[in-house]
């Protein structure tokens, strides 16, 4: 007999990292820390502003496996109600010397274009008029409606987001429509996102807002000065220049290294003033480890005959 069959166990319940597959996220325990994290959501789903929410607590204490959970489209469709869902999108902070280009490539490798465009028309937005009003700069406006013409090739398009594998025959195909450059500044990245997520919220229409989790957002503390300064520079813009349903997560691991008094050091005044509220993620007590581990050793995820206590413990 196997330890599984044995403990009456499909699988280990306790993972090293949380699961990738969101069929086998599931959430256990602690229900006030997830019903604040909930209410962030709702919030943002039926209030059009943006906001810029920290989460902290130590290493294992759920940050990560909160923004995976609160990544499935079953969950946010459930907060959603009869309200449009979310666009929720997480990323690893980078630590490297293009921070924001790493961020930026993180969220156009998970943006599904032909989804986009399938919403959008479904909705019935009309996007000429829409692009014209979320973004003053014509370079952006003439991007943005590429994007969404259906003439627009999308490897193609994509190519040109990534600027890879991008020749000079493709933009002077582009340049008929306005676009007659690549993205070259850490502004240009900003101005699109912001105009992109500005376009699908647009009177929560297709999408209700966008929901940007960062995680691991204490490794800023190993980066050069300039990309410290890149970083709050972007949270400043994103959140200026998209003014209305973008949520921001914030998931800081406090250690001997980092606690979120330090954050002072690492953020300028302009993005800690626009820090509204946080989440505390500690660690539990005796009777909230125990509800944790009767809910997590009780779900028909991990349980062949749940028991409703906590075998195979006592």
């Amino acid at each position: 007999m196997s330890t599984f069959d044995k403990f009456k166990l499909k699988t280990n319940p306790f993972r090293m990292t949380p699961a990738i597959n969101s069929s086998e996220l599931i959430w256990a325990g602690f229900p006030e820390i997830k019903e604040k994290i909930e209410n962030r959501i709702k919030r943002s789903i039926q209030i059009p502003n943006s906001s810029l929410i920290l989460n902290w607590g130590e290493y294992g204490s759920g940050k990560t496996h909160a923004a995976r959970y609160f990544n499935k489209i079953s969950v946010l469709k459930e907060l959603a109600g009869t309200n449009s869902v979310p666009l929720s999108i997480d990323i690893n902070f980078p630590n490297s010397k293009q921070t924001i280009t790493d961020i930026y490539t993180q969220i156009i490798d998970k943006l599904d274009i032909l989804s986009l465009r399938k919403m959008l028309k479904d909705k019935n937005v009309d996007i000429i008029p829409v692009v014209n009003l979320i973004t003053d700069s014509i370079f952006i406006q003439n991007v943005i409606k590429l994007m969404f013409d259906e003439n627009t090739d999308i490897p193609t398009f994509r190519s040109y987001l990534y600027k890879s594998a991008f020749s000079t025959s493709d933009l002077k195909k582009f340049a008929t429509t306005g676009v007659q450059r690549v993205f070259s500044s850490d502004n240009d990245l900003v101005e699109f996102l912001a105009g992109l997520f500005s376009l699908i919220t647009y009177q929560k229409k297709a999408y209700s807002c966008v929901i940007l989790w960062f995680d691991e957002f204490e490794s800023i503390s190993t980066l050069s000065s300039i990309n410290i300064s890149a970083v709050n520079n972007f949270l400043r813009s994103i959140i200026d220049k998209t003014p209305n349903n973008l949520l921001i997560f914030l998931n800081l691991t406090q250690s001997a290294m980092m606690d979120v008094e330090d954050l002072g050091e690492y953020l300028q005044e302009a993005v800690k003033n626009r820090i509204k509220s946080g989440v505390e993620l500690r660690m539990p007590n005796n009777d909230e480890l125990k509800e944790y581990l009767k809910e997590l050793l009780n779900n028909p995820i991990y349980q062949n005959a749940p028991k409703a206590d906590y075998f195979p413990f006592d």
